[in-house]
């Protein structure tokens, strides 16, 4: 396996039909990078920095991501826990600021305390995550859903778009605004006027 410990990588470019494979990455950044439909096969990327950089659709093998941060990035179609390859550590993010999100998933991860509202999410999904006390006030979450989540004491005030159902997520200390706390009530199939 090839290693690379405190190198900045700029400008990579990989596409449908490329595979990233063997290698490991220790405390990198990565600035204006594009991993467009690529394999990563066998890689370690370990508390790393992405800024401006795209990934889209990426196809992980046998690969770990940990503790790494993204700032300005650009994701479409990522499922974020499939960059585990430990079940012990269950953290590949540490941090997202600016980014734009749509068609993700994050499974069973924890963010609890995050600020996500500097992120902007379309059509994304939070399954079993710990969000506790997270913060989403004035994100924009386009038809985003939370199920099976621990959302106590997360902060949605003057958010918009989420989907959450009452039934099956934890919500007590929970912060919204209305109008948008009105549709939280939609699932018990009553009217308000």
């Amino acid at each position: 396996m090839q290693s690379f410990t405190d190198r900045e990588f700029t400008d990579l470019r990989y596409s449908a039909g490329d595979t990233v494979s063997d290698m490991s990455f220790d405390n990198c950044s990565f600035r204006e990078c594009v991993f467009d439909a690529c394999t990563f096969e066998r890689c370690v990327f370990h508390n790393c920095s992405f800024t401006s950089c795209s990934f889209v659709s990426p196809v992980p093998r046998s690969t770990d991501m940990r503790f790494c941060s993204f700032k300005r990035c650009s994701f479409i179609a990522v499922g974020f826990m499939s960059f585990v390859d430990d079940e012990y550590i269950r953290e590949p993010v540490s941090s997202l600021q600016d980014c734009r999100i749509k068609y993700c998933r994050f499974n069973d991860m924890s963010f609890s305390g995050y600020d996500f509202s500097s992120n902007e999410f379309s059509k994304c999904e939070f399954s079993e995550c710990n969000l506790s006390k997270a913060v989403f006030a004035r994100c924009r979450l386009e038809e985003t859903s939370f199920s099976n989540s621990d959302l106590r004491g997360a902060d949605f005030r003057r958010a918009d778009g989420y989907v959450i159902d009452i039934h099956n997520n934890k919500l007590k200390g929970a912060k919204f605004s209305s109008p948008e706390a009105l549709d939280l009530l939609a699932s018990l199939q009553i009217e308000i006027e």
